[in-house]
């Protein structure tokens, strides 16, 4: 449990929580982006800024860093967003109804390389049938790492959905950018190539 609990956080959700009056409005009408594992928020303070007609949602799984990105955004006046803490496939289950979400943005996520420790992996296939719940026929799921062996992985996964097609002919495509919007991309990239993966929800499921 983390030591500092930030009671005040502005325009935060919390997963167990959840405050559905205010929290169901918000979202209608509107284009819906998604923003797992928001870290800082850097990704959030870009997109927010570019496109002023959406509206982003940061979940993080740390408090600490929910506080950080609500804090990054609120200073920027920035309107559109709101942030949830909790884990990302509980927060989808909670938070979203089936086919509610245009984009949602993985970057960068634990690899958690031993395999023996891939159980931990945010991409597991019950994380990814919640991502086809979500998703609007016509959304798209993306993923970004530095690791060559988790960008397989992903594809690997999101391959045995038959209502998932990659977006990208090769499926993976590294350097795709030559700037990324988070700190761990200015980190990584002058080391590794950067990953990118993308897959499009391409017709509805039983799951919606």
């Amino acid at each position: 449990m983390e030591r500092n609990r930030f009671p005040d956080i502005e325009r935060e959700f919390q997963a167990r929580e959840p405050l559905y009056s205010e929290w169901f409005p918000l979202l209608e009408g509107r284009r819906v982006v998604l923003d797992i594992g928001c870290g800082h928020g850097d990704f959030l303070i870009e997109k927010t800024d570019q496109s002023p007609e959406s509206f982003f949602v940061g979940i993080e799984i740390s408090r600490k860093r929910v506080a950080k990105t609500s804090h990054r955004l609120a200073k920027r006046n920035r309107k559109n967003y709101a942030v949830i803490h909790g884990d990302g496939e509980w927060a989808l289950k909670v938070f979203f109804s089936t086919a509610s979400v245009d984009e949602i943005h993985i970057n960068f996520p634990d690899p958690w390389l031993r395999k023996r420790h891939w159980k931990n992996r945010l991409l597991r296939p019950s994380f990814v049938l919640q991502v086809i719940r979500v998703l609007k026929k016509g959304g798209k799921i993306f993923f970004v790492t530095d690791v060559e062996e988790y960008a397989r992985y992903a594809v690997e996964v999101f391959r045995q959905f038959e209502w998932l097609q990659s977006v990208y002919p090769t499926e993976i495509v590294q350097n795709l950018y030559e700037r990324f919007p988070t700190l761990f991309y200015q980190k990584m990239s002058p080391l590794r190539p950067i990953q990118y993966v993308c897959f499009e929800k391409i017709e509805n499921s039983l799951l919606g």
